[in-house]
């Protein structure tokens, strides 16, 4: 291996949230980690993945990115998304390709959540606490949560074919970060965001700007854990990352796929403030013009702390009107959004999935060293 080629350096994307948003920790973590581990102990998958959980810090992850919910909501969201980083590693990162144990349905069904939970190898032992979300939850949430889980399935299956075929993944740039948005699973997590804090966010006229909040703020994420795994992923040969797409397609050098897969997570950030700026500013008018006493109580004079540090001018048009209770769940749902890309930023230089034991001194300097590549021969199981 050349000398030019043995390092490159990640971006440097911690500062562009952690100037503007404060770390915040659920006090529940270690309750909850210890909960979900003895949990996961019982479950019924490789000791080799079980072992490998408690330096993930998966536990660490959740208690980050949902800062505010209770101990079992914490703990439902820690043995989800423990499941789901299972699910994708043991596909991406597997001496062979995983039989998918996932049930076909009809073309023509169109089963809800439960039932796909309860066809998923994994997802079943969670499909009793799942459905407990029925009743607490708006028929929409359930349509949607249920579509996250289908998509998700989904592109587990075409991932298990790309590896089958030991190819480069035969998509576009925009069709593979919708792809990889859908494997990682981070659809379901944002779902969860809505679920724990009771939110309710049915409001038809907001949902096209928090559709593509949250479309942004997947795609950051997404994007962020393939350039932070390269290095390990490149060791095992696996190809489904964006870093090793960006290097077949466009012949770019592993500094230059990596300096434009940052940009690109660059841009979306810049994306993601201006389109939180700007709605935050537009419901805030919105609600000041329907409600003269909005500003003297507690959820409201909280909606203006969280607006008064956007830097979005003032908007021209308020749009259509707000009760407060939807102001503030459009503003705890963005607030949400944030934890979570501020806490899996922090979380991923603690976890040994990407730098091993060197989070620290990668999180100083920025520059990972190649680990050795090996030729990985997948079949299938």
């Amino acid at each position: 291996m050349s000398t030019a080629s043995a390092s490159y350096q990640l971006p440097d994307l911690l500062p562009l949230f952690q100037d503007n948003y404060e770390l915040r920790i659920n006090k529940h973590c270690r309750s909850a980690s210890l909960a979900s581990e003895n949990w996961i102990q019982t479950l019924d998958f490789p000791s080799t993945a079980r072992n490998g959980l408690p330096d993930k810090k998966l536990g660490l992850l959740a208690a980050c990115c949902f800062p505010t919910c209770d101990l079992n909501q914490l703990t439902l969201v820690m043995d989800l998304w423990t499941l789901i980083v299972v699910d994708t590693e043991t596909l991406l990162r597997s001496k062979q390709v995983p039989a998918l144990f996932i049930q076909d349905f009809r073309a023509d069904s169109k089963p809800g959540f439960v039932e796909l939970t309860k066809a998923h190898i994994l997802f079943k032992h969670l499909s009793l606490r799942l459905s407990q979300l029925k009743s607490s939850t708006s028929e929409s949430w359930q349509q949607r949560f249920s579509a996250s889980m289908s998509s998700y399935m989904d592109a587990k299956r075409r991932g298990a074919e790309h590896q089958a075929e030991g190819n480069r993944i035969p998509l576009e740039i925009d069709d593979y970060i919708k792809f990889r948005r859908n494997l990682s699973g981070i659809e379901l997590i944002l779902d969860m965001i809505e679920a724990v804090e009771g939110l309710e966010l049915d409001i038809s006229f907001y949902g096209e700007e928090l559709h593509a909040l949250r479309r942004v703020t997947a795609e950051i994420i997404c994007l962020t854990w393939d350039v932070f795994s390269y290095n390990i992923d490149q060791s095992v040969g696996n190809t489904i990352n964006i870093v090793s797409l960006l290097r077949s397609s466009r012949k770019f050098s592993l500094s230059s796929a990596v300096q434009q897969a940052g940009t690109m997570i660059r841009d979306r950030i810049t994306r993601f403030k201006a389109l939180e700026n700007a709605l935050l500013v537009k419901i805030q008018t919105s609600t000041y013009s329907t409600d003269t006493n909005a500003s003297t109580t507690p959820t409201t004079s909280w909606l203006w702390n969280v607006v008064s540090s956007s830097r979005a001018p003032q908007a021209k048009d308020p749009g259509q009107a707000l009760t407060e209770t939807q102001a503030h769940d459009i503003a705890l749902y963005t607030r949400g959004l944030n934890d979570l890309v501020i806490g899996f930023l922090n979380w991923a230089y603690e976890t040994d999935m990407f730098f091993g034991t060197k989070g620290d001194a990668v999180k100083g300097f920025g520059w990972v060293f190649l680990l050795p590549a090996y030729s990985l021969t997948r079949s299938s199981t």
